[in-house]
């Protein structure tokens, strides 16, 4: 849902980049959707891993 609000505001800002033929529009969607999806998959990832790293594998137990 992240990357169709990034989508939306992007499109609304640069309504020129929209090609005129419905089937490359619908393309050129398809193709940005999945590269932000993957991305933002990507760094959710990552950050959710740091955080298990800090809390959940130092040497000293952080509850008591």
């Amino acid at each position: 849902m992240l990357a169709a609000e990034f989508l939306k505001i992007y499109f609304a800002s640069h309504p020129d980049k929209i090609p005129e033929d419905s089937d490359k529009a619908f393309e050129l969607f398809h193709k940005l959707h999945k590269k932000y999806k993957a991305k933002f998959i990507t760094d959710f990832k990552q950050k959710s891993e740091k955080f298990v790293n800090k809390f959940f594998d130092d040497d000293e137990p952080t509850y008591r």
